[in-house]
């Protein structure tokens, strides 16, 4: 809706005009979608992106290099600003990847989780605020998603780091701004209980929430990167172990019968071979493909402690495990690929994919 539209349909509201059949077409256009989330201070896209001023970025400090015209960026300042200038980089083909493919291959965000509290580190140093809630928070979000989502390259995704709070806000909105058809998953990563229950009493539950949410969409479902990230055979999948001349293979079995025999009976000539010397001893085998650290079949979404090795590093307030985004980094990029974070905190993004060998920009 255009301003003067705007205001001409606030006159008519103020004096209780009837409002005539041909502003149904302006206010439901027919490429809106059949939902979207309503709320005080939304605004249209277009201004969005045009409204935000790019700024340039000064260089502070250098440390080393990262390969032929490419310098791994930690970027303070307005995190929205900062995707405006990305943006222009990307269009000026300073923005690519590993393969020359211009734009983001990977986006992780752990933003704000409109707590209305104020985080401090282990010194009682500040971290950062959380201030910002309702209506705000979610337009707050909104802004950035839609710089985000034009940062990425065609095969890139997005991971989207909240809490049950706001994410069921959240989720509307990305089905706005990436396409419904481009959700892929969402993972629950089952944390544990961290120091009792003291931070539900103050939310007003004797609940302790254990978990938080990750939503992961694609710039384009059809022609996304994405490796599938492997785990153990589950027990209550490999019921047994068997061999035959080409080595170990596992069975499901049912009701007691040979599990070999129920395979035929259900039409299954595939056999799954976990090992192919038949010399293996078999309790190995079954020890070893159910071991936490085994690569066999995809995970599943939903990622507790045998996933996810807890290990602070930083004791930054809300610092996030390395194992959690050295999942994400790997399924959705190759060496040499682009990962941005714009909600940097305590750094763990850029630290796994250094380690990982990959390009990453951080805002701060």
């Amino acid at each position: 809706m255009r301003p003067e539209q705007r205001e001409e349909l606030v006159r008519l509201l103020q004096q209780s005009e009837e409002i005539s059949p041909e502003w149904a077409h302006i206010l439901f256009p027919p490429e809106k979608r059949e939902y979207e989330l309503v709320y005080y201070g939304k605004e249209r896209e277009e201004d969005i992106i045009t409204d935000t001023l790019a700024v340039p970025l000064q260089p502070v400090r250098t440390f080393g290099k990262n390969g032929d015209g490419w310098q791994n960026m930690l970027i303070f300042g307005d995190n929205l600003q900062v995707m405006k200038t990305l943006l222009e980089m990307k269009k000026a083909g300073k923005l690519c990847n590993g393969d020359g493919a211009p734009g983001v291959r990977l986006i992780y965000i752990d933003p704000p989780f409109a707590t209305k509290q104020e985080f401090r580190g282990s010194q009682d140093q500040k971290a950062y605020q959380d201030k910002i809630a309702g209506a705000q928070f979610v337009e707050f979000i909104r802004r950035r998603l839609i710089m985000l989502r034009d940062l990425l390259s065609t095969n890139g995704n997005i991971g989207i780091h909240l809490d049950p709070r706001k994410m069921h806000y959240i989720k509307i909105i990305c089905d706005e701004v990436f396409g419904e058809e481009n959700f892929i998953n969402e993972i629950i990563w089952h944390k544990g209980r961290e120091g009792g229950s003291s931070r539900s009493h103050a939310l007003g539950s004797s609940m302790p929430t254990e978990y938080q949410n990750l939503l992961i969409y694609a710039n384009k479902r059809s022609d996304r990167l994405w490796k599938p990230i492997l785990g153990p055979y589950k027990l209550s999948t490999v019921k047994g172990i068997e061999k035959d001349s080409k080595g170990w293979y596992y069975t499901r079995g049912r009701m007691g019968r040979q599990p070999a025999q129920w395979e035929i009976e259900a039409g299954v000539s595939k056999k799954t071979y976990v090992n192919n010397n038949p010399k293996e001893n078999k309790e190995d085998i079954l020890r070893r493909i159910t071991s936490p650290d085994a690569k066999f079949v995809s995970r599943g979404d939903v990622w507790n402690s045998e996933v996810i090795t807890q290990t602070k590093v930083t004791e930054y307030p809300t610092e996030k495990p390395e194992d959690l985004l050295a999942l994400i980094i790997e399924a959705g990029t190759e060496p040499g690929d682009l990962v941005l974070d714009a909600f940097a905190g305590s750094g763990t993004t850029c630290a796994v994919a250094e380690k990982l060998g990959r390009r990453w920009i951080l805002g701060k």
